[in-house]
């Protein structure tokens, strides 16, 4: 169970409904067409606001009513353009974790949420030499990765980071990743991480 503030001065945010888990410090690019989100867009960088990204429950992405995840990532526009398709191209980067305490649907269909801040605690319990290993898999798979990895500097010394990068690369389903964002603490996200890759590993022997 995840913890928030409860914090009473609560934020509004749009709300980005996607079939796709962002963690922090994760790239989302993203091709903005439809009218409401290109206006969420221009609001975003004009008001210097982020948005939140939630993960589908049901609906599509494009139209139509849909049901999402209370909990989900803030994410800041960090670049955008027109792209040759015509489109609204934008890169942007998850920060921190949300719930979601109330949420409407306006009339031109943009979700907007009232949310609360989650708090994950950080501190790390687990032995050095599991997250050694952890950190040198990681650096292998982001030097592999090459120009599709992220930009440097790597925070392989972070076990936060560590453990979300590797959420992203490894091949989970969205209910996987979206189970190791609500883990509580970051000995939990880990230990889920490390049974992936133990299965993983298991398998193709």
């Amino acid at each position: 169970e995840v913890v928030t503030t409860g914090n009473p001065a609560a934020i509004e945010v749009p709300i980005f409904p996607l079939n796709f888990v962002l963690f922090p410090d994760s790239l989302l690019p993203l091709k903005i067409f439809e009218p409401r989100y290109i206006d969420m867009v221009s609001a975003c960088l004009r008001e210097k606001k982020e948005f939140g990204v939630v993960l589908m429950k049901s609906g599509r992405e494009t139209r139509g009513p849909v049901s999402f995840h209370e909990i989900g990532t803030l994410a800041q526009i960090e670049t955008f353009d027109q792209g040759e398709d015509g489109l609204l191209h934008i890169i942007a980067k998850g920060t921190s974790l949300f719930e979601v305490i109330h949420n409407e649907q306006r009339k031109d269909g943009l979700n907007v949420a009232t949310i609360n801040p989650v708090i994950i605690d950080a501190k790390c319990g687990m032995p050095e030499v599991e997250l050694s290993h952890l950190s040198k898999l990681l650096s292998e798979v982001l030097e592999n990765l090459a120009e599709m990895a992220p930009p440097k500097p790597w925070c392989l010394d972070n076990a936060m980071w560590v453990a979300y990068r590797l959420a992203e690369l490894l091949p989970l389903n969205n209910e996987d990743r979206l189970e190791i964002l609500l883990s509580p603490n970051i000995d939990i996200k880990i230990k889920k991480i490390s049974a992936h890759i133990n299965k993983g590993t298991k398998s193709v022997r």
